[in-house]
Order: C-alpha cells, then sequence, then structure tokens
C-alpha cells in the first residue's frame, strides 16, 4: 500500500498468518525465536513490537481485512489453476498409456493369448478422468431441482387413487 512501512507489510503477512490482531500479539514475540533463519529475518524486519491501538491504527489505515481477502482470493484462484493443469496432465497420461498398452495387446495378439483385466482397468481409469460412464448404464451425479417439486392436489387425488388400487389389489390377492 502507499507509504506503508516494511514494518507495517510484514506486520500484515503475520496478521495474514496468524488469522486476527489478537493473535498476531501473541505471535509477534514469538516469530524469531520458532522458525530458525527464516524467522529471524522476517523478525528483524518486523522490529520491535509497538502498541495495541498502533497495530490496530495500521490494520485500519492499511485495510488489513480486506486485503486478507483479497489475498486469498488469488491464492484460491491460483489453487484452482494449479488443480485444472493437475487434472488435465493426468488425463494425459492415463490417455497416453491406454494408447500404449492398447498397441502392446495388438502385438501380443498376433504371437500369444492377452489378458485383458489390466486393458479394462486403464479403460475405465480413462472413462473416468474424461467424466464419462465406464459401466453399461449411465450414473447421474447431481439432481435436477427444477425437477423437485411438491404434487399439487390433483397429482395428491390420483396418488391417493393408486394407493387405493394397490390395496385392494394386494388384499384380494392374501384373501
Amino acid at each position: 500500500m502507499p507509504a506503508e512501512t516494511e514494518q507495517q507489510y510484514a506486520a500484515w503477512l503475520l496478521y495474514c498468518e496468524a488469522g486476527s490482531i489478537k493473535k498476531l500479539l501473541d505471535v509477534w514475540e514469538k516469530v524469531g525465536q520458532v522458525l530458525g533463519e527464516t524467522g529471524a529475518d522476517f523478525a528483524y524486519r518486523l522490529g520491535k513490537k509497538p502498541s495495541d491501538t498502533t497495530i490496530e491504527t495500521w490494520s485500519k489505515k492499511y485495510q488489513w481485512v480486506a486485503r486478507t481477502d483479497l489475498r486469498m482470493e488469488e491464492e484460491l484462484a491460483e489453487l484452482k489453476d494449479k488443480a485444472d493443469r493437475f487434472r488435465k496432465k493426468r488425463k494425459f497420461l492415463i490417455t497416453d498409456i491406454l494408447i500404449q498398452k492398447m498397441a502392446k495387446l495388438q502385438k501380443q495378439a498376433k504371437t500369444q493369448d492377452v489378458s485383458v483385466l489390466e486393458i479394462k482397468y486403464l479403460w475405465e481409469m480413462h472413462r473416468t478422468e474424461w467424466g464419462e460412464s465406464s459401466a453399461k448404464t449411465e450414473v447421474r451425479h447431481s439432481i435436477d431441482e427444477s425437477e423437485q417439486a411438491p404434487p399439487n392436489p390433483e397429482e395428491d387425488q390420483i396418488g391417493g387413487e393408486i394407493d387405493l388400487v394397490i390395496k385392494r389389489h394386494y388384499g384380494k390377492r392374501h384373501k
């Protein structure tokens, strides 16, 4: 932030890690003792602990809460990007292995019998990674909220009539 000193910035970083001003005040004294060389450098940047009111003033003046929220949003977006890259790489690797194994099986099939269990597992992994079903039936993983509505009075009446027919049917079978 404009006009923010190195000590104030270091205090904000510590605030981000601590989560609150109260915890910041508790942790300030311990920073250099626990973290080794990095902690000593950070403790040097923090300097001598100012008064509680000074830290609260810095928090308001330099918008620590809003900046911390913004920082978390940025870190979350970065983490999401990493996860997306990881998923794409995993999809590629599984697909590549499947292709290699299929080619190997084609060569083996000309000279000997081939076990397909490994290929089945790879195929299922491949389908799963691409978000496709690996079974003969399709599985829905979500509920369409628009389909979830209570029955209207007409449907209630029809449902009651169906219940009566079912009761009569099974009542006759047991006699």
